[in-house]
């Protein structure tokens, strides 16, 4: 008799998603399971409902008085981002940018040049290689940083003053717990839920001999 064929875990759990009705309810002993459904759901919908606001907030513009105008807000992303990596890197590039803002080396470079009109970045070569595009701010794209970092301390304290200085003091605590949670685990996450998903389908669904799906 021949043995049955290998699966990966994905083939896996492709097979186990075609033979069930629904993903199977979490196991009493996955990690996680101590928080039940309606709190991770408010979470969820929670961070789902902040990212989209901090991503595109209301009109999409900030008012920048170094330019006398506003300013898209992709744009103050972008400069940020490359105030932040300039103290690390000995150049800045557009691919530096990229990851940085997790868009599309295209559209970071189509929204760095439109800066660089603006006269907030200048571009150049990197020495090292030729073929990257280094990215540095000019003097007004620093004043729009500045500018910018003002404006968000403002918008912050608009937001939350009704808040009392303790909360605000335990929720900046707890986010920068999740960022570090997030950063340390999100690569891990995928193949984590995937060999769960697997487990949990294996033991809750049987051929009628009563053999394992494969």
């Amino acid at each position: 008799m021949t043995s049955a064929p290998k699966h990966s875990p994905e083939e896996a759990a492709t097979l186990a998603m075609a033979a069930l009705p629904s993903i199977p309810p979490i196991a009493s002993d996955a990690p996680g399971s101590h928080l039940p459904d309606g709190l991770v759901d408010t979470l969820d919908r929670a961070l789902r409902r902040l990212r989209k606001s901090m991503i595109r907030p209301p009109q999409g513009l900030v008012p920048v008085p170094a330019l006398g105008r506003q300013l898209d807000v992709a744009k103050i992303f972008a400069c940020d981002a490359v105030a932040e990596l300039a103290p690390s890197h000995p150049v800045v590039s557009v691919k530096d940018v990229a990851v940085m803002l997790d868009l599309e080396h295209s559209t970071v470079s189509r929204l760095l040049g439109e800066m660089e009109d603006d006269g907030l970045v200048t571009r150049g070569s990197d020495l090292a290689d030729r073929r990257r595009t280094t990215i540095a701010l000019t003097d007004l794209g620093r004043a729009v940083v500045a500018d910018a970092t003002t404006m968000t301390r403002f918008f912050t304290r608009l937001m939350l003053s009704d808040w009392p200085r303790e909360d605000v003091e335990e929720l900046t605590r707890l986010m920068g717990r999740l960022a570090e949670t997030v950063h340390s685990k999100l690569d891990q996450l995928p193949a984590q839920a995937m060999a769960e998903f697997c487990r949990v389908s294996q033991d809750a669904v049987t051929e009628p001999t009563g053999t394992s799906l494969p």
